[in-house]
Parts: C-alpha cells; structure tokens; sequence
C-alpha cells in the first residue's frame, strides 16, 4: 500500500478536460476573438492580461522584431529546408540558431539589471554606474549585448521601439539607463555605440514587467513566423541542396565552392 497520488503534471497555467480548455482561468473561448494574440502571450507567460499599454507595446516588438531579411536563424532554416527537412524540422533548426550572438533580447536585458543593482549595492546614480559598467567591459573587450549592430551600425527598429514605448508611458529605470550607457560610450570608445534592437526590445521589455527569459520567449515566438516563411519559401521556390549546377548564381553548396581552392589543410598524403 502507498498514499502517493497518482503521478500529473502540477502546473498554474492551463488545465482541460473533454469539455473545456481553461487558460490562467479564462475559458480559451472566451479569450478567442477578444484579445490580441500578444496579449495572449502575456497572459500564458505571466499570468494576467496585460494593461492596454503594455498589450500594445508587447504586439510592436513582435512586429518589430518579426522578420530581419537574411540572419542566422533564416539562414538556417534554409539550409535545414535545403535538406528536406519538414517544416518543424526545418523552424527548429532555426530557433537553434539564435543564440549569444543573434536574436537575443535576454542579455542586454541581464546587463542592464546588473547596473541598476550596482547602483543599488554602491549607492550610485544610474548614470553614473552605467558610466563606471561601460568602462570596465570596454577595459577588458568585454562585448556589450544589446548595443551595436554590425550590419546596421544604427539599428533602424531602435528609435520607434523607444519613442513609442515613451509615447505609451512605459519607458522607466531600465530605459534610462540603457540610454546612459549609450551616452558612456561616447567618451569610454571615442564614438557612440548605439542601442541595437535587441538592446532595445531588452530594456523597454523590463520596463513592462518581463523578466530576461520571457523577452527571450517573446523573441523565439515572433521571429518562428519569420523561420516558417522563409522555410515555405525554401521549398517551393529553391531546389534542394542549394546545389544546382544548372542555377544562375553559384549556390553554397555547389562543388566549385568546396575544391582545393578552398582548403588550407594538411596536402595530400597517405598512411604508407
């Protein structure tokens, strides 16, 4: 004999039964056709609906931060399709592909929460422990995510996330200090180095209330609707293997791209 209960999943998020899908509460029916799906996403990720501003300001980072053109995550996904692999293969494939350097919104997000408990801890102003942050990664080339974009240089989605999270009356502390430390860099690098979408999307986000994991999951669930076109794309426009020797341009994959020209690896050589 045992009193342990019979295993279930223990979870505050959702339950159903044969007649019925609750989600946070709400029965999904009456949710459906009455709310946006970003406030969707803030209601199964946080627990509540979202104030009108916040649910407006979580929709335009996903519309912001939908679709980038070609970047690794794209990339990948069209590689993956290349091969024949399915469609959720193929956005898999592609969401592995965001990672420290792509696509994250989480790490800028941590930065700027470590500057503010700096200046908490030492009893500093917030510029000025963005100031005294700025300096020490600069001294030790330390990259600062959530700043620079290498394509861009200025990140065009920067200024309309900022100006409308002002707008909205949302902007606070971490806006602030993303903002100061975009101004350290002026006199710390000799040039400024401006807030990136993802910096952006990372300290307008905190000031929402999500915490760094949660604007990571924001992220992956706007930029899957990218990774599902450019997949579809893939398979019904390109031929497989991006290796057609028959195709206008030379493909990635084509032989012509993998020859001796393109090695620089020990000569040839055998075992006797």
């Amino acid at each position: 004999m045992t009193d342990k209960k019979p295993f279930a999943w223990e979870t505050a998020i959702a339950w159903k039964n044969k007649d019925r899908i609750v989600v946070r509460g709400y029965d999904v029916n009456e949710l459906t056709g009455t709310i946006s799906f970003a406030e969707h996403f803030h209601l199964v990720l946080k627990g509540e609906l979202p104030t009108p501003e916040v649910g407006r300001m979580t929709d335009a980072i996903m519309v912001n931060m939908a679709e980038h053109a070609m970047s690794p995550s794209s990339a990948t996904v069209r590689f993956a399709t290349s091969g024949g692999a399915e469609l959720n293969a193929a956005v898999a494939a592609g969401v592995a592909g965001i990672g420290r350097l792509h696509g994250t919104a989480d790490r800028p997000a941590e930065l700027f929460l470590s500057v503010a408990r700096r200046a908490d801890e030492e009893g500093l102003a917030d510029a000025e422990a963005a100031r005294r942050v700025v300096a020490e990664m600069r001294a030790v080339k330390e990259r600062m995510p959530g700043f620079h974009h290498a394509q861009h240089i200025r990140d065009p989605r920067t200024a309309r996330l900022m100006d409308l999270s002002g707008k909205l009356g949302i902007t606070g502390r971490h806006v602030t200090i993303a903002r100061a430390m975009e101004d350290a860099t002026e006199a710390v690098f000799g040039r400024r180095i401006w807030i990136n979408g993802p910096g952006a999307m990372g300290c307008v986000g905190l000031d929402m209330g999500y915490e760094p994991l949660q604007l990571k999951a924001l992220f992956i669930v706007c930029r899957s609707l990218s990774l599902c076109a450019h997949s579809i794309e893939e398979m019904t426009r390109e031929k497989g293997w991006r290796a057609s020797s028959n195709s206008p341009m030379v493909q990635p994959l084509d032989l012509s791209m993998q020859g001796p020209d393109h090695y620089d690896g020990p000569a040839d050589r055998t075992l006797s």
